[in-house]
């Protein structure tokens, strides 16, 4: 027969899901009971403990209300110290967040005025440096073409001498009658000859020092000087502290000289200036006249190198300033005698020449006779006679003619009075 395996197949089905039952209940019950002993158990540490505490309250000895007190004030008194101090820093880290972007911006302005600033100073550069090239190329072509004019007055003047030794040698070759009839043109057109050479000696001096500078770095230097615009800071602090300042050259430096006039003067004075370890723009000289008539008409004169070969050259000065001035006569008072805009620069560890003269009057322009040095003897002339150790005055002479470079006198050793203003300059 066949057997019903569907039938038996679900009775074990529902046998073993009965069991399965019964097993998750029977685990549902110990776990609650483990629950329940672990309640149980945490009520007895509880209380346990509370009963350790209480029997250490019953051994401590009774708590002074005083010092609770005290101490309980202390406390206080610190946590607000503590909120004060975390409120202040709170605030300070808010206030920050609120200056950051201004500081940003400041920056940015000030960036922008630097590069404003230095784009203006490259482009002065460039102007300056264009016409320094113009002049450089300006002296070379005019110094080429006055050689050049001067090859063709040479060569000239040697066709002239060839057509005269020409003509002499055919007279010396001529029997004695040829002699006597052409010896005369011979000897004539020797002269000219000669005489064009003599006036190209003379012509050939007197041009290149009166049209060609004697060195060509004078020149430049004469014309080197870059000014610059200064940035206006602002009035805010925290810009202030932001800025940036640019200068070429240091603030102005005075040099007083130590021996004022007592009344000794003339129409002019001649001096020398010797700069140190650094390089020096002279900006004025501040003198003074023994009388205080005015306004006379001053003008400065300056050469490279010391005064005393050059003293009655006119042509080896240049004129630096002309000026229309009162000096003072009090003892010890000056008054300034401007040199321009550009002044005059002295290299360093060089001499400069200096000559004050003013044909208005002979009391003019003051200066100290017969110097002193600090131990009372008297100073050599071309000595020092006052320094700061970046500029040296030396000795000097007086001018006793209302017209320059005339009657300077180097009797006896006199000396500058006044100040000298200058600035330290910083070369390339």
């Amino acid at each position: 027969g066949i057997l019903d395996l569907g039938g038996d197949m679900s009775d074990a089905e529902a046998a073993l899901a009965l069991e399965l039952k019964a097993s998750r209940e029977r685990a549902e019950q110990l776990a609650a009971l483990l629950d329940a002993e672990r309640k149980r158990a945490a009520e007895a540490e509880k209380l346990l403990l509370e009963r350790e505490r209480a029997l250490a309250d019953s051994n401590r000895p009774p708590a002074d209300p005083e010092e609770a007190r005290l101490h309980r004030q202390v406390l206080a008194r610190n946590l607000s110290a503590l909120k004060q101090h975390s409120q202040r820093y709170s605030n300070a880290s808010k206030a920050v967040e609120v200056v950051l972007p201004g500081i940003q911006a400041n920056a940015k302005g000030v960036r922008s005025t630097v590069s404003t600033h230095f784009g203006f100073l490259r482009r002065r550069l460039k102007e300056r440096e264009d016409k320094l090239l113009a002049l450089v190329d300006g002296l070379a072509a005019e110094k080429a073409a006055a050689v050049e004019a001067q090859k063709r007055q040479m060569d000239a003047i040697v066709s002239q001498c060839e057509g005269g030794i020409r003509a002499a040698e055919d007279v010396l070759a001529a029997d004695d009658w040829g002699v006597l009839k052409g010896h005369e043109a011979a000897n004539a057109h020797i002269s000219k000859a000669i005489a064009l050479s003599c006036e190209l000696d003379a012509d050939w001096s007197e041009r290149i020092v009166a049209t060609l500078p004697p060195a060509l770095e004078e020149i430049i230097e004469s014309h080197g000087v870059v000014s610059t615009a200064a940035i206006a800071p602002s009035d805010e602090e925290w810009h202030r502290d932001l800025s940036i300042l640019s200068r070429v050259a240091h603030p102005p430096c005075v040099l007083r000289a130590q021996r004022p006039s007592t009344g000794n003067s003339d129409f002019g004075f001649m001096f020398d200036i010797t700069a140190g370890d650094t390089a020096v723009c002279i900006r004025a000289l501040h003198m003074a006249s023994s009388t205080g008539w005015g306004p006379l008409q001053y003008t400065v004169y300056t050469a490279s190198g010391g005064w005393r070969a050059i003293k009655g050259s006119k042509r080896r000065w240049n004129k630096a300033a002309t000026c229309a001035a009162t000096l003072p006569k009090a003892p010890g008072e000056y008054a300034p005698l401007s040199l321009g805009e550009e002044g005059v620069h002295i290299a360093a560890k060089g001499k400069q020449a200096f000559y004050v003269h003013s044909p208005g009057h002979a009391t003019a322009v003051a200066f100290s006779p017969n110097p002193l040095d600090a131990e009372g003897k008297s100073i050599r002339d071309g000595n020092v006679v006052d320094t700061d150790g970046r500029v040296s005055i030396g000795t000097g002479a007086k001018s006793c003619s209302a017209t320059p470079f005339e009657s300077v006198a180097t009797d006896s050793v006199r000396a500058f009075a006044g100040c000298v203003e200058y600035v330290l300059w910083c070369e390339a």
